[in-house]
């Protein structure tokens, strides 16, 4: 648990260096929302699938879901440098953005997966 305030931490710093300027295009917002959803959707799956399990352990389902999640995120990495090594900076700027929030939240994730199975 003792790690996880350094990656909220550089996830945070992150996040600042790559916030969206006031000329945000659509394909960068689109870029963000892409990075930002499909985690987001795993990651509320998992923490209701773990209240309803009600068990106090972590269950297999939830930890499955965390592990997609995290999978989620580092095909979104391989996503922005692909998209950097192509030459569309604004895109991948916009991943890098929705990766940074997407590891906020599975921090958070975690932490709440842990609160809840009693650890």
């Amino acid at each position: 648990m003792i790690i996880m305030i350094p990656l909220a931490i550089v996830a945070g710093i992150l996040a600042w260096l790559l916030r969206p300027g006031k000329g945000l295009t659509s394909s960068r917002q689109l870029a963000i929302l892409a990075a930002t959803i499909p985690p987001a959707a795993v990651a509320i799956t998992a923490v209701i699938f773990q209240v309803l399990q009600g068990k106090a352990e972590v269950s297999d389902v939830s930890n499955a879901l965390f592990i997609t999640g995290l999978g989620l995120i580092v095909a979104g990495i391989l996503a922005a440098v692909g998209f950097a090594i192509g030459k569309r900076p604004g895109i991948a700027k916009g991943i890098g953005f929705g990766i940074c929030i997407s590891a906020i939240l599975s921090i958070i994730e975690f932490g709440v997966l842990e609160w809840l199975a009693g650890l």
